[in-house]
């Protein structure tokens, strides 16, 4: 296929099934290949009754969680449109669409009949919310498709089709029409036909259309007729081009498609013309621009009634005639019956899956041809056995897809392999997969699912990263994980780790606060490796360590060149001597303006990374040093002119002669009256962690006062006594010095540890950098202000600070991106946990320049559900016009979601009545007062059953506007209470005669 084909041709690009004896496209050709019969038979009674049917896998399940529906109103709606919801999530799902950033989306969609209606209705009869208008939207086939656009939130065309038989197919031929047209820019076709409860068998009278002993032969010498079945699918379309484009997996390829009817050329309604099927097949290739011999196989209606095969086989034998070659015919209700409106999906559904695996696949049933047909067979070959489907020299392998529907109304599809695409290596690294699912539950089985499936396919890491990231719906329970090699997915997915690597959003994405550290936790080397692995962040290091290193000379540069010593034992993420500070030598000495410049060069790095990467700070947390590189990013002061005042700063400390440290776990208040003459709080930092700072003999004595009373205090790596007035002279000269300096406001606001106040706005000019160097850090301060706005902070650079912001606020997320000098884990490994971090909360990076370029996207497992039964508990109504008895479905009732009646909730009488009606109305046990009425699933049809209710327990008709002010329980009570208690407005109408 060439370039000009793809714009004329669409891509399959997602699939879903329900079908006899399958719940999932795998499971579907596992049966398709084993040939086998999935068809549920019981023992045979007397009489005309036929025990066999093709039933799909609990189709009175449903998770209504997942779609935003309560449960009451899952309980009213048609099964049958529920897996119909299902299969169109799924298929949109497999295809790797994010439908939030994918609003073009039309779907054509249809259902058959359905007593469910009738069932549920008398079931339910006289419950508040159950009358004939809410029976009517969840159950008539009008609101199938329309159900689907709003549920999954979907702007494209929304059309329910109905043409019997051929429903699926025409709901193909307009979903391919659409893309071409460009109406939209994905396009699904779903369909359901599914009776609940489903029957035991069928009545099979003489002469009639069912199979007397319950077996479908398509095509074969004792063919007898079709046995009913069940099924439900969806399949996601994509123009061809867009879809090479986007690196989408292409399952198949629709090269052309074609519809017309039978009209009045037939011996009567439900008959069949062989030339309107000749017509509709010929009419395909046409729009393919293929001839008969361009096509190896064709997937048939293959009805199993004599008639219906005859005429179809008689129609397939003149259009193939001239073909050159032998075409094989198959038929799929051999092995699963016919699902009616469904049918067309089951085919299409095999003719993809024989193209995706380059098989055909035999005929259930099939033995031989009656004589008449392999008289008239010319070219024409059915599969009685599986064979391996051999390349055609010059041109792919093709497939064609018949469905004729009762009344006329006759599909055909031509449908070719999807397109060679090169195989796109591994990454070489470490990749990051995300994985979010819509409850707790199913996010277990969805990491279970994609360890497997990885664990198989280690190949596969990088691609599944790459869509993981770019291309998957967004769902509130989130979890991620880091793989580095595909022979290590086993350990990346262990339950210890992932119980940590996982969170859950609410709502909008939150703001982030970048917190940059002050010296303490830097080591020879820090971020080395990410230089070497990652571009993006090498550019930003290059861009500054150019700068260091004309005040370095080149040592800043050096620093980074040398990736520090780590020994690689997998599963070790620390290594404890070096944690301990044992079992080596000590660091050789490095020049303090080195040790500083190298820190700023990391943090401003990493922070134009993370900018570049989409995590833009809402405000900025400086810790000492920090603070430099904070003003930069703020646009207070240029890169170069903070750099050589961070680089003055250290040669000035060094003129204030020796000093030293002192960590002392408490916080300063307890702490400060045991300091000794010559020492100073240095730094608040938390509620639990402060630091003195002065001369080394005058600290060393406070050391053992302190732990004397009990308090535990570590010496820190320092040998100048930082903030202290023993830096006075220094901070004179460095002020001085910023007065030449071109300071400007804060344009991203900085929580200040020099005043522990925001700056916003304001320029921190050379007297508040003088203060900067002399005055105590007030970072538990600054850091009390920026957590009364913001929940996620992000601290870049490697430091200290996530324990002191977990004492100030235990809830906060504060998410490290560089590790520590004794972490065995890589730099990239980090940088990855802290994105996937961030996006298990909502914060969602520009994931495309993660990468060097676009991979492919790939299919996933499908996500899970967690489905429970959701069916009236009384037996269904019997059905008048038939003698067949319907099986009831042998599936739990414990997990039955239907509203309990309970003991009204205490309080006034406007709050029992609404608690009561929110439990009935939404199908809920419990109710609580935050409880929100239309986030819980209760629309504007529910809402006109509360108000009248209110209405008849009040006697008065309180205003829409009032009951839902505010939408949760207890705000609702409270305004309709409100309301209620105001005088009634007089009635100034005419006076009475």
């Amino acid at each position: 296929m060439n370039e000009l084909d793809h714009e004329d041709a669409v891509a399959v690009v997602g699939l879903s099934v329900r079908l006899p004896g399958c719940d999932s496209v795998d499971r579907y050709w596992s049966i398709l290949d084993a040939g086998e019969d999935a068809i549920t038979r019981r023992d045979t009674p007397g009489g005309t009754f036929v025990p066999a049917y093709g039933s799909v896998p609990s189709p009175g399940h449903f998770d209504p969680a997942r779609f935003g529906i309560a449960p009451s109103e899952a309980l009213l709606t048609d099964p049958q449109q529920r897996l119909l919801l299902e299969a169109a999530d799924e298929a949109l799902t497999t295809a790797n669409v994010d439908r939030a950033a994918t609003p073009a989306v039309s779907v054509y969609a249809g259902v058959g009949h359905s007593d469910y209606e009738r069932w549920v209705g008398s079931a339910l009869a006289g419950r508040p919310g159950v009358d004939a208008q809410s029976l009517e939207v969840t159950n008539r086939g009008d609101y199938a498709a329309t159900r689907i656009a709003y549920r999954l939130g979907l702007q494209g065309a929304a059309v329910t089709v109905q043409s019997a038989c051929s429903t699926a197919l025409t709901a193909v031929h307009l979903a391919v029409q659409d893309l071409l047209n460009h109406g939209s820019d994905l396009a699904v076709a779903a369909v359901s036909s599914v009776r609940v409860p489903a029957p035991g068998g069928y009545d099979a009278p003489l002469g009639g259309i069912g199979s007397a002993d319950g077996v479908c032969r398509p095509f074969d010498a004792v063919a007898g007729g079709s046995v009913p079945g069940d099924g439900a699918g969806a399949v996601v379309f994509k123009r061809l081009a867009d879809a090479v484009r986007d690196g989408d997996e292409v399952w198949a390829v629709v090269r052309g498609t074609a519809m017309n009817n039978d009209g009045s050329g037939k011996s009567g309604f439900a008959g069949v013309d062989a030339a309107a099927q000749v017509e509709v097949v010929r009419a395909a290739l046409d729009v393919a621009g293929l001839a008969p011999g361009d096509v190896d196989y064709v997937e048939a209606h293959g009805s199993g009634t004599r008639i219906g095969d005859s005429t179809e086989w008689s129609a397939l034998a003149e259009v193939f005639a001239d073909a050159g070659h032998p075409v094989h015919v198959g038929a799929v209700k051999g092995g699963l019956g016919h699902l009616r409106e469904a049918a067309g999906l089951a085919g299409f559904a095999k003719a993809v899956l024989s193209l995706r695996n380059r098989r055909l696949v035999a005929t259930p049933h099939f033995e031989r041809l009656p004589a008449d047909l392999a008289a008239r067979s010319g070219v024409l070959r059915p599969l009685a056995e599986a064979l391996d489907w051999p390349a055609t020299p010059g041109r792919p392998r093709r497939a064609g897809v018949s469905a004729f529907g009762l009344g006329g109304t006759n599909c055909h599809v031509v449908l070719e392999e999807a397109p060679e695409v090169p195989v796109t290596p591994e990454s070489g690294g470490s990749d990051l997969v995300l994985v979010s699912s819509h409850h707790p539950e199913a996010l277990d089985a969805d990491l279970d699912r994609l360890r497997d499936d990885l664990g198989e396919n280690p190949a596969r890491v990088a691609d599944v990263a790459w869509t993981t990231q770019t291309s998957r719906h967004r769902y509130p329970h989130r979890a991620y994980a880091v793989v580095r090699s595909g022979t290590e997915v086993a350990g990346a997915f262990a339950g210890d780790r992932l119980r940590i690597q996982r969170g859950h959003t609410t709502g909008d994405a939150p703001e982030v606060v970048f917190v940059l550290p002050g010296i303490g936790s830097h080591y020879p080397g820090m971020g080395a490796e990410l230089a070497r692995t990652d571009p993006l962040f090498a550019r930003h290091l290059h861009e500054v360590a150019e700068v260091a290193d004309a005040l370095t000379r080149g040592a800043v540069g050096r620093s980074f060149a040398t990736e520090p010593a780590r020994p690689d034992r997998q599963g070790d993420r620390v290594d404890l001597r070096a944690l301990l500070r044992r079992g080596g030598g000590t660091p050789a000495p490095r020049e303090l303006r080195e040790v500083h410049l190298s820190l700023f060069c990391m943090e401003h790095a990493m922070a134009r990374t993370l900018m570049d990467l989409g995590i833009r700070p809402a405000a900025l947390l400086g810790h000492s040093l920090g603070e430099w590189v904070a003003a930069v990013l703020a646009g207070v002061i240029g890169v170069e002119d903070a750099m050589a005042a961070v680089a003055r700063r250290a040669d000035l400390v060094k003129t204030a002669g020796p000093g030293a440290m002192l960590s002392v776990l408490a916080a300063a208040e307890e702490v400060e009256k045991h300091a000794v003459e010559d020492t100073w709080i240095a730094a608040e930092n938390g509620p639990g962690h402060c630091v003195f700072s002065g001369r080394p003999d005058a600290v060393e004595a406070l050391a053992e006062r302190l732990r004397a009373e009990g308090f535990t205090a570590l010496p820190v790596d320092a040998a100048h006594p930082f903030h202290t007035p023993q830096l006075a002279g220094a901070a004179a000269l460095l002020g001085e010095d910023l007065r030449a300096v071109d300071l400007k406001p804060a344009r991203i606001p900085i929580a200040s540890s020099v005043l522990g106040a925001w700056l916003d706005g304001e320029t921190p000019e050379s007297g508040y950098w003088h203060d900067h160097m002399v005055s105590r850090v007030r970072f538990r301060e600054a850091s009390e202000l920026v957590l009364a706005r913001h929940r996620v902070l992000v601290e870049v650079g490697p430091g200290t600070a996530r324990p002191w912001i977990a004492q100030t606020d235990p809830d906060a997320v504060c998410v490290r991106t560089v590790r520590q000098s004794y972490e065995n884990a890589g730099d990239r490994q980090i940088l990855l946990e802290a994105l996937g971090e961030l996006w298990t909360h909502g914060v969602e990076s520009d994931w495309p320049r993660l990468h060097t370029g676009p991979r492919r996207r790939t299919t996933l497992p499908p996500r899970a559900l967690v489905r429970r039964r959701y069916l009236p508990d009384t037996e269904p109504p019997a059905d008048p016009w038939s003698t067949v008895t319907p099986l009831r479905h042998n599936e739990s009732v414990q997990d039955t979601p239907v509203p309990q009646q309970q003991d009204e909730a205490p309080g006034t009488p406007v709050g029992q009545f609404l608690a009561h009606r929110f439990r009935i109305l939404l199908g809920l046990r419990e109710v609580h007062p935050d409880d929100h009425f239309f986030h819980l699933g209760g629309d504007s049809l529910m809402g006109v059953h509360l108000i009248a209710g209110l209405q008849e327990l009040t006697g008065r008709a309180v205003p829409s506007s009032v009951v839902f002010a505010s939408a949760t329980l207890g705000g609702m009570t409270r305004e309709v209470e409100a309301w209620l208690a105001a005088p009634e407005p007089l009635d100034h109408g005419s006076p009475a005669s």
